[in-house]
């Protein structure tokens, strides 16, 4: 392979490991999908979704600091040897930090949602009056969020009052009243 040849190679690795690192961080829901006809090894680390969607971003980083190795193995005018070492150092240093970066993000990610469900028992307070045949709302805190629920209730409920939620129907939830303190 001659040098122009190789020089090629490592300009396309860091071209296309660039541009597609930086297109699947933009994300905008767009999913690229390229089949590939043999199975290959899977590595399960604690970060890593089910869905394998960390490992992209890491093949990515290694083909784009591959490439960028390379170009500077020849910048170095260093023989073709050595030019493949380099980039395959610097290929496996890029992989590193974007592994390092995954491992950090899915340590700082949260716990999973809160169902709606799990809410029932919990208390609430009215924010628009609630009467047996119209629906008002209610504010409580889950998540870490203020959040504000559509509610029924059996009886009329005045704004302000504290209220227990005794079941969830969809989106709504269906209070009952507690005594005043």
């Amino acid at each position: 392979m001659s040098e122009s040849d190789l020089e090629l190679v490592f300009t396309s690795s860091a071209l296309l490991g660039t541009t597609l690192l930086i297109l699947s961080s933009l994300g905008v829901g767009a999913r690229l999908r390229i089949p590939i006809p043999m199975r290959l090894f899977r590595v399960h680390l604690p970060f890593m979704r089910r869905d394998n969607a960390t490992a992209t971003p890491i093949l990515l980083g290694f083909l784009a600091m591959f490439g960028i190795g390379g170009l500077v193995g020849a910048a170095l005018e260093r023989d073709a040897a050595d030019q493949l070492l380099i980039g395959v150092g610097f290929g496996v240093a890029g992989a590193s930090t974007t592994l390092g970066i995954f491992a950090a993000l899915g340590r700082a990610e949260g716990r999973r949602p809160t169902s709606l469900r799990e809410l029932i028992g919990r208390r609430a307070t009215v924010t628009v009056s609630i009467d047996p045949g119209a629906r008002g709302t209610v504010r409580l805190t889950y998540d870490g969020a203020i959040q504000i629920l559509p509610a029924t209730a059996d009886n009329s409920i005045a704004r302000g009052r504290e209220v227990e939620i005794v079941a969830v129907q969809g989106m709504a939830v269906t209070v009952r009243s507690l005594p005043p303190p």
